[in-house]
């Protein structure tokens, strides 16, 4: 999946500690079944900026919060200054590793810049810190419908 230029493997298999992560300042985040279905969308992703870190995670294997900690730990350590999620686009489980990029970064690391992408149907679309935050809170959500967001 990818090559020399990135470290590449699962989040919650990797030391915080990992020489590859502490080389980059960027870690480019992908939900696991990005891997294997969008592999060339995650290459390109993964080489922007000088290239990034690449990790994966699948949030229906993993609990969030458990993600959660890894990656603080993985920025504090490595002194990372970049987080990116890449997710397929509808799932309930990627989209918690968008909210934890801003936890973390609001939370622990204010001066961590984030990015948010997701792919719907091979299209890949930027996301933007607002939209994960408001796709937290559902009144906010429901209130953008208006009424048209009734059944």
């Amino acid at each position: 999946m990818c090559d020399d230029q990135c470290a590449c493997g699962r989040l919650m298999s990797v030391n915080v500690g990992d020489r590859r992560l502490q080389e980059k300042d960027g870690l480019l985040l992908v939900g696991s079944c990005m891997l294997s279905k969008y592999p060339e969308i995650v290459r390109e992703y993964g080489q922007r900026d000088g290239g990034q870190a690449v990790l994966h995670i699948c949030l229906e294997e993993s609990h969030v919060n458990q993600a959660g900690f890894k990656i603080a730990s993985i920025v504090r350590y490595s002194k990372m200054r970049r987080l990116t999620a890449l997710t397929v686009d509808g799932s309930p489980h990627c989209v918690q590793l968008h909210f934890v990029l801003e936890d973390i970064r609001r939370h622990f690391t204010p001066e961590v810049e984030t990015a948010h992408f997701v792919v719907e149907r091979g299209h890949v679309h930027e996301i933007s810190a607002r939209a994960v935050k408001t796709a937290r809170h559902l009144h906010r959500v429901e209130a953008l419908l208006g009424d048209s967001g009734r059944a």
